[in-house]
């Protein structure tokens, strides 16, 4: 009976054992995302453009205009620069458009907190191209033709008159020297530049005063410097490009048309 009695509470206590023994289930863990990381995503961040022409000078009045995730819209100032701030990271499609310069789009990869500086160079547009010129006529057979009444000597003394006459801050700036009934004489002074032009009824003479630049003539350009002087026939295109810190200086006279005055 002794050992029946035993047995009885050996089964019983079994079970018992082996449930205190079993471990309990995993119960899973959710764990809050990091703050640090969240915050860092919505960090905002600034994008400033540095917008230049191909020979390295500063373009103003070029507009620039950023796609998603954010659309603005800015402009270039005298130094070629535009900051658009608070932007979100992403990657932006981004415009440069300007009168007178070949529209360029780039993509740019902007990362949460991380502000940055784009230098972009955007190449002059070619001129548009010219409308064929009707014939002209028959040249007249060479003859002993007067010139018309000429007008009065006049005498510059060059660095006196730039002395009254100094561009300051302005971008360009250009003052009458003499004019007679068949060309006019003109000092231009330029802190930038001056777009490709022509001139259809004269041939012109440059002569470089002070200062340091480029002359374009078609797609060649030619490195000019005090003493140097050009010519250039009538109805061909050109551009003065100053690439000095101080300003380009340069004499213009326009041979052939009559006298023009401001």
């Amino acid at each position: 009976m002794l050992r029946s009695l035993s047995a009885a509470l050996l089964a019983l206590m079994l079970p018992i054992a082996l449930s205190a023994q079993a471990p309990a289930p995993a119960v899973p863990v959710r764990r809050p995302a990091a703050p640090a990381a969240q915050a860092a995503s919505a960090r905002p961040l600034n994008l400033t453009f540095e917008v230049t022409d191909a020979l390295g000078a500063p373009l103003a009045d070029v507009k620039v205009t950023t796609q998603a995730p954010m659309a603005r819209e800015g402009v270039t100032g005298p130094d070629g620069s535009v900051r658009f701030a608070n932007m979100r990271a992403g990657t932006y499609r981004v415009r440069f458009a300007r009168e007178g310069s070949i529209t360029l789009e780039r993509d740019i990869t902007a990362r949460a907190g991380e502000s940055l500086t784009i230098d972009v160079s955007l190449n002059a547009a070619p001129p548009p191209p010219k409308m064929p010129e009707p014939p002209k006529p028959a040249a007249p057979e060479p003859g002993t033709k007067p010139l018309p009444s000429g007008g009065e000597p006049k005498v510059v003394p060059i660095p006196l008159f730039l002395e009254k006459n100094f561009i300051g801050r302005e971008g360009r700036k250009e003052s009458p020297l003499g004019c007679t009934p068949t060309g006019t004489a003109t000092l231009h002074q330029l802190r930038e530049a001056w777009l490709n032009h022509a001139h259809d009824d004269a041939d012109e003479w440059l002569y470089v005063v002070a200062g340091e630049g480029n002359l374009r003539i078609g797609s060649t350009d030619q490195r000019i410097t005090a003493g140097t002087f050009s010519s250039i026939p009538h109805s061909t295109g050109h551009a003065l490009l100053p690439t000095g810190r101080n300003p380009l200086i340069l004499i213009s006279v326009l041979s052939g048309p009559p006298c023009v005055t401001k």
